[in-house]
């Protein structure tokens, strides 16, 4: 959803001359650029964010994770064959929209910095690709007798290793993103509430923000902080919730945010809308559990042919295959049921068919 904005271009512009000050003083850099979300919070125009690269060991500072700050060190090692990489990354789609995502995952860094850790992690999943590869093909042509896997098996790992690597890790800021859009939903219809009852006990906007931040709505209270931080350094209140509701992939915060927009505009009771609107929430929070334990019912069903039935009368089946008596082998002779396959199926597809099934679990789950 896109909101309309009517801040003062002066105002805006002296905003954001302040805040390039306070960041370049911090050892960032900026340049102009166009389409996008900012990257980071307190600049106020979204052509205008800031594009800070890894230069050398103090950047990396900044990392919270030490993996990242570790991945960052080889980078710089390898920066003159890792920069073309870095470069090729950005013209991939994939990338089109990886500094909002970051900005709306709340990872600190920028889109360079975190294309410039991506290529590094390229380059290492292709060394290893490459070394399991090896070590795969020869086992297999030992024991095939085919020799050609021993080429074909390193060459296929090194070319998927790190296309497989590349997509996850560039995938990661939106994962983050949509899960803490999912944690916001979770804790909404309470932080409503909370704010519908402190507007109703006098308190301004502003105040009640505050008070939503200090409660402990987790993730919630993060989102409103950084909206805090926004309206210290000098937004108006209503573009900083206009921001909050551009980057959080929360839908029932969006509309929350835009019927409280609304409502400042035209003119209205906030408290009786907020309740409302956690009415809502709550509800089809409900109607979410209900539809996923209807799955359940179905999915408990499936699940007991695949994962008992189905192995149990494969043993059965296999065991009549093999058995030491004709009749058997004769009667099943058409049912592929060798040792070797049925190793094959308990030890890697009994284990694949396991981990879709919780992965389905998993997904289809509400995050209450």
């Amino acid at each position: 959803m896109k909101f309309e904005t009517s801040a003062d271009p002066e105002e805006v512009n002296r905003i954001v001359e302040t805040m390039k000050r306070k960041y370049r003083n911090e050892g960032m850099e900026f340049e102009e650029v166009s389409g996008g979300l900012k990257e980071l919070r307190g600049i106020i125009e979204e052509d205008t964010y800031a594009k800070t690269d890894i230069i050398n060991k103090d950047d990396l500072d900044a990392f919270n994770s030490k993996l990242a700050q570790d991945v960052g060190s080889f980078y710089l090692k390898l920066k003159k064959y890792l920069l073309p990489l870095k470069e090729g990354l950005k013209k991939l789609p994939l990338t089109n929209e990886l500094g909002y995502y970051l900005y709306s995952a709340n990872m600190t860094y920028s889109a360079n910095q975190y294309l410039a850790l991506t290529s590094a992690g390229t380059l290492i999943s292709f060394f290893f690709g490459t070394i399991m590869g090896l070590f795969l093909g020869i086992i297999l042509a030992t024991a095939t007798k085919n020799y050609a896997l021993a080429t074909t098996i390193p060459i296929l790992f090194a070319i998927m290793t790190p296309l497989i690597t590349t997509i996850i890790i560039i995938n990661i800021p939106k994962q983050k993103a949509i899960a803490r859009g999912q944690a916001c939903t979770a804790e909404l219809p309470f932080a409503l509430r909370h704010m519908a009852t402190e507007l109703r006990a006098g308190l301004g906007l502003y105040k009640t923000i505050q008070a939503v931040t200090a409660a402990n709505y987790g993730v919630l209270s993060e989102e409103f902080a950084r909206s805090i931080t926004e309206i210290e350094e000098g937004t108006e209140t209503s573009d900083a919730l206009k921001h909050l509701a551009l980057r959080t992939q929360s839908k029932p915060l969006k509309s929350a945010i835009n019927h409280m927009l609304r409502a400042m505009r035209v003119g209205g009771n906030l408290s009786d809308i907020m309740n409302e609107i956690a009415k809502d929430v709550s509800n089809d929070l409900k109607n979410k559990i209900n539809t996923f334990a209807q799955k359940m019912n179905f999915f408990a069903v499936i699940f007991i042919f695949v994962c008992i039935v189905m192995p149990t009368a494969i043993l059965i089946l296999g065991a009549i295959r093999n058995s030491t008596t004709s009749g058997g082998t004769e009667l099943f002779k058409a049912i592929p049921l060798t040792p070797q396959v049925m190793i094959i199926f308990y030890l890697v597809v009994m284990p694949i068919i396991f981990v879709l099934l919780n992965y389905f679990v998993y997904i289809s789950q509400p995050k209450v």
